[in-house]
């Protein structure tokens, strides 16, 4: 008696209430009161509690006139019993009942099954009793990952790809942020945090993670060692990092049952949709969330929304101007196909700087390459791996990428040289129908212009128009042949005054005018012999 008394004095000292030790200890709170009450009369501070004798306690305690009742002998039996009961019944395996029936067979006038459970949960409850932990407006802010992650499916390739979840709290409000995405990484950690800060309008005083390797380099009882890139991010909006202690989930419940909470919620609000990337998940999330945290508290008025504007928003630090940049620094050396490449993905640089040595400074969005101290190009950040980012600036050998986007630009240039440039072109793609051998055609038609003008060019393609031919072949026999005369400026409809075009194998009129010539003298000539 006098340890159960002892046991819920503790327990009142540590912020339990009435109620709370009544339904542990299974005693009536009019009795617990007024224990409570004969305790605070008595003065004696909560720290010699545990100190005070059972004499002691009994002076203090003793009600007058009470009566006095002694424990059975099977109950004491029993209480002797139940502390390595209740240690090994933690154990992977062991069961109420296996224990009941070992009590059993050792003492067959014990207490039936019924008695035997409720004796031992109580002695559970009353050894394992926790106190209530009060939550100070804008103190912390505890983070976790979901177990379940939620998925992508790529647009081209329909391969699904499976992202992480995060889901940060404010205990005071139970204010609730969420956002998905691609690892645990520091980089992704990080910037769901800064994500979920900027959400909240400020910063909290301490942040609590559990102790993954992105948040926490070594735990450590009384002294854990955190990421020096996650504490760096922590300085910058002017909090601690207090990780939770190993194998401590109590630590951080609130969070544990967030995530539970999303699961109910906001996994419910996605199931059934479809996400081809990053950014259309999250604004999914977020509007299920905007649901989730405007809903009342259980047995409350007030939303988490509602108490976070009246409680919390006011006590939070006040934000930096600028975000936090995380940048790492990866070497490299620049590949024969003038490519660099970093978590297994590919990214261009220019031909220069094939065979060198280079540095790859990236945060979670872009990548910078230097040379010495020579910026040699910027890429925005894809971790696909096995993949290729390309710019065309750097001008790199071969084509890269699709046709499409390569005709677009010859047809471009073909519209301003001239109209019919433009429509015999796209008779030549439809006649050629396969994009890659359509580009080769028109890309060869193109180049005619160099040798023949911009005139002869025009033409040469109306002539092939009319005549029906489709490839560089063809263009080049009518130009060299002169069958485009009849196109070409100043031409009438009868072919008068035509623009006879130069070529190798047609005379012209200055040739037969030397051989009538010619001619002439010849048989001025002979008659003179004659």
């Amino acid at each position: 008696m006098n340890t159960k008394l002892k046991n819920i004095l503790l327990c009142h000292a540590s912020g339990m209430g009435i109620k709370g030790i009544s339904s542990a200890f299974d005693i009536s709170r009019n009795t617990v009161r007024r224990y409570v009450r004969m305790y605070q009369d008595s003065g004696i501070p909560a720290e010699k509690l545990p100190s005070l004798s059972d004499a002691r306690l009994q002076e203090l305690f003793a009600i007058p006139g009470a009566r006095e009742r002694k424990p059975s002998e099977r109950q004491v039996r029993l209480e002797a019993l139940l502390p390595d009961y209740a240690a090994r019944l933690s154990r992977k395996g062991m069961t109420v009942k296996k224990l009941y029936e070992e009590y059993h067979a050792g003492h067959p006038d014990g207490y039936l099954k019924a008695s035997f459970g409720m004796k031992l949960r109580q002695f559970m409850l009353q050894t394992n009793a926790i106190g209530h932990v009060e939550h100070r407006a804008g103190d912390q802010m505890y983070i976790d990952f979901a177990g379940d992650r939620l998925e992508i499916v790529d647009e081209a390739t329909a391969g699904i790809r499976k992202v992480e979840v995060f889901v940060a709290i404010l205990p005071c409000s139970h204010y609730t942020y969420c956002e998905a995405v691609c690892t645990q990484k520091k980089e992704d950690l990080i910037k769901a945090c800064e994500n979920a800060i900027r959400f909240y309008g400020g910063a909290p005083c301490a942040i609590v993670p559990d102790n993954l390797k992105s948040a926490v380099t070594r735990s450590g009882r009384d002294e854990p060692v955190i990421n020096p890139d996650f504490e760096s991010f922590a300085e910058h909006y002017g909090c601690a990092v207090v990780p939770a202690r190993v194998r401590h989930p109590k630590d951080k419940a609130l969070v544990e049952n967030a995530v539970k909470l999303m699961y109910r919620s906001v996994y419910v609000d996605l199931e059934g949709q479809i996400f081809h990337n990053l950014e259309s998940l999250n604004e999914a999330i977020l509007r299920s969330l905007e649901k989730f945290n405007a809903r009342n508290l259980t047995r409350r008025k007030e939303s988490r929304r509602q108490l976070f504007e009246a409680v919390e928003r006011d006590n939070l630090r006040p934000l930096p101007a600028n975000r936090y940049q995380m940048r790492q620094r990866a070497v490299a050396t620049v590949q024969r196909n003038s490519y660099v490449t970093l978590h297994k993905h590919h990214y261009s640089v220019p031909v220069q700087y094939v065979g060198k040595r280079v540095e790859l400074v990236y945060d979670t969005d872009t990548i910078d390459i230097f040379h010495g101290f020579t910026h040699v190009a910027t890429h925005h950040r894809n971790d696909t791996p096995y993949e290729y980012t390309t710019k065309p600036s750097h001008n790199l050998p071969g084509r890269k990428g699709s046709c499409e986007s390569d005709i677009a630009e010859l047809l471009s240039r073909a519209a301003q040289i001239d109209n019919i440039v433009l429509h015999y072109l796209r008779a030549v793609i439809e006649d050629r129908r396969y994009p890659e051998l359509a580009f080769r055609v028109c890309r060869g038609i193109m180049k005619l212009e160099k040798k023949y003008g911009q005139e002869r060019l025009v033409s040469g393609c109306a002539a092939a128009m009319d005549a029906r031919l489709y490839s560089v072949s063809d263009m080049v026999d009518i130009l060299e042949s002169g069958a485009d005369a009849d196109y070409l400026p100043g031409a009438d409809a009868d072919g008068n005054d035509r623009q006879t075009p130069s070529h190798r194998n047609i005379r012209g009129k200055e040739y037969f005018a030397a051989s009538i010539k010619l001619s002439a003298n010849n048989n001025e000539q002979h008659g003179n012999e004659q």
